[in-house]
């Protein structure tokens, strides 16, 4: 029989799961997908609890109640906070994490896996190499914000890559706030931060560990965009952009010239590291 966490509960209740310190924080970022951010955590329940769910409401508090019948574990903690947007919610998920080693990036529109296979195999990857520093599980590339951007999706299960786009993204706790966390200039209050993460992976790869997507079976079972639960697909986002689309797209082209900017001198310098990294791989990229 397990021991208690607990003896003396002020309020009677004996606590045998209750974890201080678990490995990993999964953070998350609600603005619109409540159903699908709940659907998430529910199946975010298969990694057990050496994991803690921090959710960053960024609407004001909307939908408290419900989220907190889903935030039932002792480690759940929500914030509340009024469109400061998805970079300032992951950090302020950062820094209240009593986890040991990791922090997971996720959007509410993201639906989790119902098993914990990509967990145990990001965590395998992270043990095998500790100069691994991140990995996304999305898509990345190199030269990012320029115009020999290339994309790298679902051409390799691995590969060592210059940046990463959320969807998620796993780092080591440690370099996360080594390399200075999210960078400010992306976005003010309010604004898509597109870029931001792009940003992150390459300070990470700067400061000498290696960016990997992780694009096995198992990771590919994260779904983007699964559904927004405002009504508004991709498709009639696409054919009839809201005003906040147009909003959106006119700082990420922003953000893409502040990236080029202020890594563009070093772009060679990142491209010979990567392609050193995959050569361990035997993959010749770039």
């Amino acid at each position: 029989m397990n021991e208690p966490k607990n003896k003396y509960p002020m309020s009677g209740i004996i606590e045998y799961n209750y974890n201080y310190n678990p490995k990993t924080s999964i953070i998350i970022n609600y603005f619109t997908s409540c159903k699908t951010m709940l659907k998430t955590i529910n199946n975010l329940r298969t990694l057990g609890d050496d994991v803690e769910i921090i959710v960053n409401n960024d609407h004001s508090g909307l939908n408290t109640q419900e989220i907190m019948k889903t935030l039932t574990h002792r480690n759940d903690r929500m914030i509340i906070s009024n469109d400061l947007m998805e970079r300032r919610g992951y950090h302020h998920g950062a820094q209240i994490s009593n986890a040991s080693e990791f922090l997971i990036f996720t959007q509410d529109d993201d639906l989790a896996p119902d098993n914990n296979k990509w967990y145990i195999e990001a965590l395998d990857e992270f043990k095998n190499d500790p100069n691994l520093g991140i990995i996304g599980f999305l898509k990345g590339g190199i030269n990012y914000g320029s115009e020999q951007q290339i994309i790298i999706r679902d051409e390799y299960p691995k590969i060592y890559l210059s940046w990463l786009a959320t969807g998620p993204l796993m780092i080591r706790k440690k370099i996360y706030f080594e390399v200075g966390a999210w960078s400010d200039e992306y976005s003010q209050i309010g604004e898509a931060d597109g870029g931001a993460d792009a940003d992150l992976s390459t300070k990470v790869l700067l400061a000498g560990y290696k960016v990997m997507l992780l694009r096995t079976k198992s990771s590919k079972e994260w779904i983007r965009r699964f559904d927004r639960c405002d009504g508004l697909t991709t498709k009639i986002i696409k054919n009839n952009p809201p005003p906040s689309r147009i909003m959106g797209e006119k700082r990420i082209e922003i953000n893409n010239h502040l990236y080029h900017q202020k890594f563009k001198d070093k772009q060679n310098i990142i491209n010979n590291i990567v392609k050193q990294h995959n050569k361990t791989l035997s993959i010749n990229f770039p």
